[in-house]
């Protein structure tokens, strides 16, 4: 029964603590879902023989999230749970679900909506995300930091949203070009500052960090649960530029991610590719955040040149190897996310060879 669960919880990529000697364990899901398992030995007259009792207990988290998850570890315990026909079914295939069971958007945006007015309400929706997110109130920065997943999510806001709050999130800019003909553009999103709160967090130069007391659990828990979601709205932003439906050239996404990096840069004296990498060496204790961090680093390095050439100086690699072994064994989408950036650095050693080849040739 154990080791079901346990493939259970890989294939849902749920973060895993397990105590042998107690029977029970520890489960953290991406969408914040705690959930703690019991397992007892029953007895007779109200159970059988040897029968097993699985216990779930919500800690915290969403309750709807939490009973989809939970039928999913009894099925497990019950051994109906198919690991490879649930990966088969994830995402829109499950009735327009994902895998906690949030509706994905089935609106679709109708010729009377405007360009105009999909920007209006965007910015609208923007201005309350970053007004919320430079509150000093714990409640209302998560709130904030909420909305921006969903607002750089296609799924969830439509693509014509995501792509602007994509802008605001990697360029500080909702508008595709500041200059039309010989006229500037007012860009009323330039004070947003959501880019710089996100890449602060990210980066740890939070400009709360003289004021947060280490020793207070709740001041920390809210502090990695920031990070988690701002590694979201991140990849979140980054990933828009390489949907088919976005209709980005090759040049223009290359053109954003060299300015994302170059801008991270010059904001902060911390590497945002040595941060993120460093942040995957942690898959062991916080698969989660791991796999964000991988998100990140496959669109950084799929869209930067520069960025695949630092990639070789930084090991990168070697730490990516080391979160695939991880995610092989505990969490399915680190595994997968690894992969992909596996894939994208290969690409540059073949561009490498290729190099040291004509080199020889001449």
């Amino acid at each position: 029964i154990a080791a079901r669960i346990s493939d259970c919880c890989r294939a849902m990529s749920v973060q895993a603590h397990f105590d042998n000697e107690k029977a029970t364990a520890s489960l953290s899901t991406m969408d914040h879902v705690e959930i703690y398992l019991s397992l007892w030995r029953g007895t007779a007259p109200i159970y059988d023989k040897d029968c097993i009792v699985v216990e779930a207990q919500r800690r915290r988290g969403s309750v709807v999230n939490y009973y989809g998850y939970c039928r999913k570890i009894l099925d497990a315990a019950s051994g109906k749970f198919d690991s490879e026909k649930y990966a088969k079914t994830d995402g829109v295939k499950r009735g327009r679900r994902d895998l906690a069971g949030s509706p994905y958007l089935t609106r679709k945006i109708t010729p009377a909506e405007d360009a105009g007015s999909v920007m209006d309400k965007a910015l609208v929706a923007l201005n309350i995300a970053a007004g919320l997110i430079r509150k000093d109130r714990l409640d209302a920065q998560r709130l904030g930091m909420e909305s921006l997943c969903l607002l750089t999510d296609p799924s969830r806001a439509g693509m014509e949203t995501a792509k602007i709050a994509a802008r605001v999130v990697l360029l500080d800019t909702a508008q595709e070009e500041l200059v039309n003909g010989d006229e500037v553009i007012f860009d009323e999103s330039a004070e947003l500052r959501i880019r710089e709160v996100i890449i602060s967090i990210v980066l740890g130069d939070s400009d709360d960090d003289s004021g947060y007391d280490s020793d207070d659990s709740e001041e920390k828990e809210h502090k990695d649960l920031l990070f988690n979601l701002a590694l979201v709205v991140m990849a979140n932003a980054l990933a828009v530029y390489e949907t088919p439906a976005a209709a980005t050239s090759r040049l223009r996404r290359n053109s954003v991610v060299d300015s994302f990096l170059k801008d991270a840069q010059e904001m902060s004296s911390n590497n945002i590719l040595s941060s993120l990498l460093g942040v995957l060496g942690q898959a062991q204790d916080n698969p989660h955040d791991s796999f964000r961090s991988a998100q990140c680093l496959g669109s950084l390095f799929q869209g930067s040149d520069e960025a695949r050439r630092k990639a070789r100086d930084l090991n990168a690699k070697q730490i990516v190897l080391t979160a695939l072994d991880v995610g092989q064994r505990t969490h399915v989408k680190l595994a997968n996310a690894s992969q992909r950036v596996l894939r994208v650095l290969a690409v540059e050693d073949e561009e490498d060879e290729d190099e040291d080849e004509n080199e020889e040739h001449n």
